[in-house]
């Protein structure tokens, strides 16, 4: 039997009447016309609201009556729903989804033929157009897509702008200006930076992958995703792993950082006990209520996002941004797949777009939202988002899973003072090459 999404606690029924879908898409991709559009969404920082009423007006549009439920663990509802091929529509089914083994295994539509369609609202052009080339292509294998990028997070770090202003400090552009203002901090009592020490990958993406990116070029870092024999113990990675090691033994790192997780870390910044933390442009949208809830923290316009400091004399390029996208899918087993991907088109529309950017506070995937009013705190990301030459993406994760725990292990470990910054090269660099040999694991190359 098939689950019943559209009867979830957290469920919108739209009952109108079946019409035609818009944007000038075709119908009879196969499933079920009559029956309602599935959609099941992972509940996070956005929550599901925005969906559900996106729903309720593509209903009164269309007339294709609509369900969205969501959980913030939706990725395991969806691991069973999957299995028994009793599955949504169209899902943004979360970070915690294994997109990959999904697509591997035949559990998700390959999309082409529905991008190849209009967009919502016109009758002529290709839905593909509307995306960021770059971010489309990480949803792409063996020449076809399958995942579909919406909301998009660049990672960097943030800084204490009001502290920096009543000081006449700028955010340092480099390591040595790093340096330097650090020891301004630690004058002042302020540890310039906390992170989050339960979630190593926070570590990774905020200090390790940007600085071999900064030393060596997006080719040295693309070697170690594409698992080339000796890039994980390359110089850029040993130089980028000892940054964090000269940051450590400096006492630049918040003492109980180790043991923090991501909210009691940013709060922390929040604060003002450290000067820098590092996080994704989620970081408002995470900590919002905390923020609303203290008038004594920083608030919306006294922190600032920032690239992470470059490395004197490296080959990268400075304005090259770390971009992840948590994508929508169709199921290959879904009922309507013609009219979930209706839904989805009308989600990615300029005005239904625009309302996202305004509402929950993110950068999007999609072209032609230039103009839209992006809240104080996401103005400087959409800046230097749109200023990027070069954006990137730590696909090796998805890919690889244990040689992302490798990395995440031997992160703790440098963190700690447990390993050298050879020995992190050299745990990470073993796993790859175990990963290399096993025949078992789909080897992928970035594009």
């Amino acid at each position: 039997m098939r689950m019943n999404w559209r009867y979830a606690a957290l469920g919108l029924v739209a009952a109108a009447a079946v019409g035609c879908g818009g944007g000038g898409a075709a119908s009879g991709q196969g499933g079920d016309e009559a029956g309602t559009v599935e959609i099941v969404s992972f509940k996070g920082g956005y929550g599901i609201d925005y969906f559900e009423k996106a729903a309720k007006d593509f209903t009164a549009e269309t007339g294709t009556p609509t369900a969205v439920s969501g959980d913030p663990k939706v990725w395991e509802q969806l691991r069973g729903a999957f299995a028994a091929k009793d599955v949504p529509d169209v899902t943004w089914p979360g970070w915690g989804f294994d997109y990959w083994g999904n697509v591997y295994d035949g559990q998700v539509m390959a999309v082409d033929e529905f991008l190849d369609q209009p967009a919502w609202g016109q009758t002529e052009g290709k839905f593909r157009d509307m995306f960021d080339e770059q971010l489309l292509r990480l949803g792409e294998y063996e020449g076809k897509q399958y995942l579909l990028p919406y909301h998009v997070n660049i990672n960097g770090w943030w800084y204490n702008k009001k502290l920096f202003k009543e000081n006449g400090w700028t955010a340092p552009k480099t390591f040595e200006e790093l340096i330097v203002l650090n020891d301004k901090l630690k004058a002042k009592g302020i540890a310039p930076m906390t992170f989050q020490g339960q979630y190593p990958y926070y570590m990774l993406y905020a200090f390790i992958f940007p600085w071999i990116i900064s030393s060596g070029g997006l080719e040295a870092w693309n070697a170690c995703q594409n698992l080339e024999p000796g890039a994980w113990k390359s110089p850029h990675v040993i130089e980028a792993a000892r940054r964090v090691a000269t940051l450590r033994d400096r006492g630049d790192f918040m003492k109980e950082a180790l043991g923090l997780n991501h909210t009691d870390s940013q709060t922390e910044f929040l604060k003002g006990n450290a000067a820098f933390v590092p996080c994704g442009t989620w970081f408002y949208a995470e900590m919002r209520e905390i923020i609303e809830k203290d008038s004594n923290l920083l608030q919306a316009g006294d922190f600032e996002f920032m690239l992470p400091p470059t490395l004197a004399g490296g080959k990268g390029d400075p304005t090259s941004v770390m971009v992840a996208i948590e994508p929508w899918i169709i199921p290959q087993a879904a009922k309507n797949p013609q009219k979930g991907m209706d839904y989805f088109k009308y989600l990615a529309s300029p005005e239904v777009a625009k309302g996202f950017v305004e509402e929950k506070g993110t950068l999007m995937a999609l072209k032609g939202l230039e103009d839209a009013n992006y809240p104080v705190f996401l103005q400087e990301p959409a800046r230097l988002f749109a200023a990027s030459k070069t954006k990137w993406n730590a696909e090796y994760r998805l890919w690889y899973p244990p040689v992302n725990q490798a990395a995440e292990d031997a992160m703790t470990a440098l963190l700690n003072g447990s390993i050298t910054p050879e020995q992190f090269a050299e745990q990470c660099e073993a796993a790859a090459e175990q990963a290399r040999n096993d025949d078992r694991l789909v080897k992928r190359k970035v594009s």
